[in-house]
Order: C-alpha cells, then structure tokens, then sequence
C-alpha cells in the first residue's frame, strides 16, 4: 500500500500534467493539491515547505522554460 505521502506525489504529478495539457489552471491545480494536504494531515506532518517543495517538483518537471521534460 502507497503511503500518504507517495499518493500525494502521484497526485501532483497529475495535477502538473493536467496543467501542462491546458485541462486545469496552475491556480486550479495547486489550490486542490494544497487543500488535500491540509485534508490528508500532510502539512501537520510534513510543514508546509515540503508539501510546497512536492508540489514544486512535479510542476517543474513539466516546465518547458525550466529544461523540464514533455510526455
């Protein structure tokens, strides 16, 4: 079983793609992936800067500006 974490990361990588494929706004996307942390207890556990940071690196990874990668 994924833990909450893992789940977490699978969803913002997700969430990043749907934004790359113009499905959802970035606003849109990070607003739900943020309320589900709060939701998850992620930002109790983890502080809001790793969430943050998770949350970071999958929009990063789908940035073409930032040398990211395009499925």
């Amino acid at each position: 079983m994924a833990s909450s974490v893992e789940t977490f990361t699978k969803l913002c990588k997700a969430e990043a793609l749907l934004w790359q494929s113009d499905e959802k706004s970035l606003h849109d996307a990070v607003d739900w992936l943020q309320a589900y942390a709060v939701e998850q207890g992620l930002v109790a556990d983890l502080g809001q800067d790793e969430v943050q940071r998770i949350m970071g690196s999958a929009f990063a990874a789908v940035r073409d500006d930032l040398g990211g990668w395009r499925p």
